[in-house]
């Protein structure tokens, strides 16, 4: 099929004042490119889970082979957009957006992962055994050892955030735990696209439909819980911390 495509485009490829005319993908199959990705589509908002970019990265490259043959066809140095729309692709691996997104869309996600491990090994040596609160993923972190962040397992008291309302919560219970080990749970940039992100009614959008939520600062944690932070590093806009907690 692709060699008579290919045939079909050497045989009617014809320069006529400088431009130049090329046959489109046949329509049949962009209708079956189409039929795939709706199908996908539905199948993952039937049984997904998250709202997640990488669950569609199966699709992508139809979408991308469909976006390229257009621009191929319509404009005359559509090598020059490809070129640019490829290098601010390599641009956004290594730089954040001016708004929220999901760690995983770049390596952003690896430097959570060097976060979380450097702050797993300062538990391990200063605070081995110990009873520790934090919130997924480091709670996985922490209890199995065959993921590599620790050697021995620790026993964790689990929090989904770190929001004002779960740890005024939790220091009601303070005997429960001897550390917390508190991170960036969401990326937060320094200086939001159009200032978005202090609108209220985006905010409560956010909280309502995508289970937002506004990190506390490791001192405010360290003060709510009545404890010293012990350990703090940043990284690219997100950090972690070891707060000790007192008796």
């Amino acid at each position: 099929m692709l060699a008579a495509y290919h045939q079909k485009v050497e045989k009617t490829e014809k320069k006529k004042e400088g431009a130049v005319s090329r046959p489109r993908i046949p329509i049949w199959i962009q209708a079956a490119f189409l039929s795939v990705v709706l199908a996908y589509l539905a199948f993952m908002s039937a049984v997904g889970g998250a709202v997640l970019a990488r669950y569609m990265l199966p699709v992508v490259p139809l979408v991308i082979l469909a976006l390229v043959s257009t621009l191929w066809r319509r404009a005359r140095y559509w090598k020059f957009i490809v070129g640019a729309v490829a290098i601010a692709f390599v641009a956004g691996l290594f730089s954040n957006p001016p708004y929220g997104f999901s760690l995983e869309d770049n390596l952003a996600y690896r430097d959570y992962i060097v976060l979380h491990a450097e702050a797993s090994r300062f538990l391990t040596m200063q605070y081995p055994g110990k009873r520790v609160l934090t919130a997924w993923p480091a709670s996985d972190e922490l209890t199995r050892p065959w993921l590599g962040y620790v050697s021995q397992g620790f026993r964790v008291v689990r929090v989904e955030d770190f929001s004002v309302s779960e740890m005024d919560a939790v220091a009601q219970a303070r005997g429960q735990f001897d550390v917390a080990l508190v991170f960036s749970t969401k990326y937060q940039p320094p200086h939001p696209l159009f200032g978005v992100d202090s609108w209220d009614a985006w905010q409560q959008i956010k909280e309502r439909f995508f289970g937002y939520h506004r990190d506390l600062l490791p001192e405010d944690i360290a003060q709510r819980l009545g404890g010293t932070i012990t350990y703090r590093k940043e990284r690219n806009g997100q950090w972690i911390a070891v707060i000790a907690v007192e008796r």
